[in-house]
């Protein structure tokens, strides 16, 4: 981080769930304090990609489901449907004014489906294009109509 002052991380609690815990932050001293002993929490801290692909203006996370039926060698088959979770607000890089708006940030269904923005799915979940979570084959329907190589990624 002290190589790197520009960039901005995401730190994730070790034993955190549904986006509890997780927070942006740009200096080492930023990471959050256990209250009880003042020592800094256990977290994961990874560079965040300021400038990530986006799904309808907002940023997203893929769910992709693998059976593995073996280890050596390794089989594993790849289903041909997952799900897509996206934030509930337009994607904006993080700043010292946004950087606590997690509806931004963080594509948790948990967190995101207590957004006065979030869409639940409709009853026609299968072809539902406009929802906070979508079927994958639907999200690459999207991506593709962006003008993104659905190949490619």
């Amino acid at each position: 981080m002290a190589a790197h002052p520009s960039f901005m991380f995401i730190a994730k609690p070790n034993a955190g769930k549904g986006g509890e815990g997780i927070v942006l932050i740009s200096k080492f001293k930023d990471i959050p304090k256990d209250n009880s002993k003042g020592e800094l929490k256990e977290m994961l801290v990874q560079r965040y990609v300021k400038t990530p692909l986006l799904l309808d203006e907002k940023k997203f996370d893929l769910r992709l489901y693998v059976l593995i039926v073996g280890f050596d060698p390794i089989r594993a088959y790849l289903a041909d449907e997952g799900l897509a979770r996206l934030c509930t607000e337009d994607y904006k890089m993080p700043y010292a004014g946004n950087m606590k708006n997690m509806f931004i940030h963080l594509t948790n269904f948990s967190l995101n489906k207590e957004s006065d923005n979030y869409k639940a799915p409709t009853e026609d979940f299968m072809t539902d294009d406009k929802g906070s979570k979508r079927l994958l084959t639907t999200a690459w329907k999207t991506l593709e109509e962006q003008g993104h190589d659905v190949d490619e990624i």
